[in-house]
Order: C-alpha cells, then structure tokens, then sequence
C-alpha cells in the first residue's frame, strides 16, 4: 500500500495522463498516514453486516464472496471518508463495480460514483478467446468512474489471478489504486458541468443530468453483483471510516488547551469571554478571544452549542488581529440546522469554500469540529464528517472563487494562494445576538509558525 500513499509523482503524472489536457489543475495529494488505519470485515464473515436481496449473495468456506444473481449488496450505514480495500477476480467479460456515496440504494445509478470491475473483457481476444493486449482505458475500462472519467493505465490480472483494489475517498476526493499501481483520482466538486469533465472530454450521455458537483458526497457503499452472465469473485473485503484529519506523526503529538483550562493562554477581554465551572466558554459581546501567540501547521478540535439563528466562528490563520477579517479565515459556525450546504454554512471557510454535507446538529445539541491546517489545505470535521476541503494552490483571485463565485466585499484583500500558512487563531464572540458557546477546545502543534 505505500506506493499508494507517497507516490507524489504517480499523482502528477495522473493528472498529466488523464484526458485531455485543456486547463491547468492543482493536484491532490494523500495523506500518508491512511496506511496505518486499521481495517474491519466490511460485510462480516457471514455477510451479516451487508443489505442485499436473499439469494442474491453468497459465502464460501474460504471467504469468497459471489453473487448468483444480479444484485448488489450495500454497507447499512452511510459514510462520506473511508478506505476500502479488495480482491476481485472476474470470469471473462464479467461487467461489475464498487459503488460510492449512494444517496439510494435501490435507484442507486443516478446518485453514484462507480468504479467499473471488468474481467478479460479489459483485454484483446485472440481467435481461441485468450487474452492477448490490454485495451487502451477509457471510462468504460477497469478502474475507470464509469461515464467520467479513464483510468490511466491497465493493469488488471487476467481471470484465475486476483486483482487487490484499494479505494479512498476523502469527501469529494476519490483515489483508486489497482494491483500496487495508482490508477484514478477525480476532485468530483471540480465537475460543474454536466456534459464535460474538468480536463476536456465528454461525459457519457446518460450520466449528463445532475453533475457530480452536485450529488453530496455521503451515502452507501455498496458492491455490483452479477450483472452480465459472467461471475466476479471477491473476498477480504476491510473498510474503515475516516472520521478526522489523517497526519503522519499526529499521533505522537499531545493535545493542549488552546486557550488554557481557565483562559490563563488567552488574549481577551475579561468582561467580554467567561469560563464556568463545567468548562464552558461565554461571550457577552461580539469581541474575539485569541490563543497567545502564532500557530503554522496545526489541529483544532472544540465542541460548540447554538441557540437559534446564532452566528458566531473560529478565525484561523490571522495575520493581523485588530483587523481580521479581511485578514484571515474563518470556519463559519453557524446554526446551520435543516439547512443545505454553502460558503456560508456552519463549517464552511466563510466565504470562500462551501460545506458539501450538512451535519449540523439541532440548537441545544452540542457539536463537535475539527480544523486540520497543514500546508496550504483547511479540512473542517463535523460530527465524524468531513464537510469542508480546501486547498489555498486553487485559490488564485482575490475577488474571485475558483468555482466563478465573488468573494464577499468585506473579505478581499490578497488571493489566498499568496497567504501565510500559519496565523493567529480565535474564536469570535456573540457576532449575530445569539449565544453559541464553547468547551474543550483543544489544540495540536504540528509545526511552528513561519
């Protein structure tokens, strides 16, 4: 698994290889440390934890999962970031896929990411039927989204040699590697549009409705059974979610109280910003409270209660105090409940980067984010979720978003690719008249201030 977390040049040469190339994109890059999750049975060892049709799927004395008939069988929860990992092997033109984010399970083609699983159908066929020359990809081919979007290259095993596939998905980020070989990534909030991809070539007609900008990026995971008349094998199928920031060494790092246990670490006005005896941070008026000193690459995890129609955040990456807001980022908190996604939701970098699941829990209910600031990426978690990526390499305008949006008026200044990656961090007081308040805020150094 390691070429598939630290082969930076396989995810340049990716971007350079697939489609196209009619603009230039920012690459993405996985964190390493994803490697060291542990992984579970997806499904048990008896399929008790999948939801399929009886009938539809079976398991052997050896764990090899098979389906009979042509159904599929699904995890029986919803998941946004997750890792996935799999053997297949597929009979000669066997037609099969690994389905992400499924928002239905039984009118699951519209309002899913596939994965294609092909057999010797990947490959050229000589006149006795045996394979002979890999098909060049395209988005119908092995390791493709299907409709989208090509994988690279072809390195899918012929039938009777098993194929291991590892699938990541980090919000709207998906990567898929093949037999040890980086093969697919795709950003799916960067197709806008519903009838070409970002680099160029067509999308296939009948996946030109809702573009994948979107379909949220949460939902089932589920495996295709046997859909043409041929069989796919599969077994040691192991998932986890990913439920928070994944950083290589941020295990090793102790938290500490952002602010101190009784805000003794804090620059704020004390008849503004209280802490009562449960821990619970206050704020009377609309004045922010600062961790002492400058932070470069860091964690931040705190809980947070609204009351109705609150509005208040978390101002990172500040460089200049007495006037942050055109001079920072912001993690909106909001009382987003009921609502739907936006730049200017609870968990949005206000302004500038949108939400793209809404998991915001009711007023009265307590909340739980994470920030993950390293380098030039923001990651907001929500409750498990992540529900705000952004990259500031994309963000080249000061005025403009990279998704054609205009900045707010009152937060240009210069485009956040030319920002510092590191700041003063604070959390803003009672901005809109109604309360939200704070516990547990806690932080991880990852990296000093530069």
């Amino acid at each position: 698994m390691k070429t598939f977390f630290y082969s930076l040049l396989a995810v340049l040469a990716l971007t350079a290889a697939v489609g196209a190339q009619t603009k230039e994109r920012v690459p993405f890059i996985i964190p390493p440390a994803i490697e060291n999750i542990p992984l579970e049975s997806m499904f048990g060892a008896n399929l008790e934890n999948g939801e399929f049709n009886e009938g539809d799927w079976v398991v052997d004395a050896d764990g090899v999962i098979t389906s009979p008939g042509d159904g599929e069988i699904w995890t029986k929860e919803k998941y946004g970031s997750f890792i996935c990992t799999f053997e297949f092997d597929a009979e000669d033109k066997a037609n099969a896929g690994f389905l992400i984010h499924a928002a239905d399970k039984k009118k699951w083609i519209p309002c899913t990411v596939e994965v294609q699983l092909l057999g010797d159908g990947y490959r050229l066929l000589d006149e006795k039927g045996k394979p002979t020359v890999a098909i060049e990809p395209n988005y119908h081919t092995c390791g493709a989204f299907y409709g989208y979007q090509a994988a690279s290259r072809n390195v899918t095993k012929p039938h009777g040699k098993w194929n291991k596939m590892t699938v990541v998905a980090l919000g709207t980020r998906l990567m898929v590697e093949l037999n040890g070989v980086m093969i697919n990534m795709i950003d799916t909030a960067e197709w806008t549009d519903n009838t070409y991809s970002p680099l160029g070539p067509m999308i296939e007609e009948k996946f030109r409705g809702k573009t994948l900008a979107e379909q949220e990026p949460y939902g089932y995971i589920g495996f295709q059974g046997k859909h043409s008349d041929t069989i796919i094998r599969y077994r040691n199928i192991k998932f986890a979610p990913i439920t928070g920031p994944v950083i290589p060494g941020a295990d090793k790092i102790a938290w500490e109280p952002l602010f101190g246990e009784k805000l003794e670490n804090a620059e704020y006005d004390p008849d503004v910003w209280s802490i009562d005896a449960d821990g619970v941070m206050h704020a009377a008026k609309d004045d922010t409270i600062w961790a002492k000193g400058e932070f470069g690459d860091a964690v931040v995890k705190f809980e947070f209660m609204t009351t109705k129609d609150a509005n208040s955040g978390v101002v990172i990456e500040c460089t200049d105090k007495g006037n942050w807001i055109p001079n920072s980022f912001e993690a909106q908190i909001l009382d987003s409940f009921g609502h739907g996604n936006g730049m200017d939701q609870c968990g949005s970098v206000y302004g500038r980067c949108p939400t793209v699941i809404n998991v915001c829990k009711a007023p009265g209910e307590w909340n739980e984010m994470t920030i993950a600031l390293v380098g030039p990426m923001i990651d907001v978690y929500m409750n498990g979720t992540l529900i705000t990526h952004m990259n500031k390499a994309k963000w080249t305008d000061a005025a403009v978003n990279p998704d054609g949006s205009e900045v707010f008026s009152w937060l240009v200044n210069k485009a956040p690719c030319e920002t510092p990656n590191s700041g003063f961090i604070g959390f803003q007081g009672l901005h809109a008249g109604q309360p939200v308040v704070y516990r547990n805020a806690m932080v991880k150094r990852l990296s000093a201030a530069k």
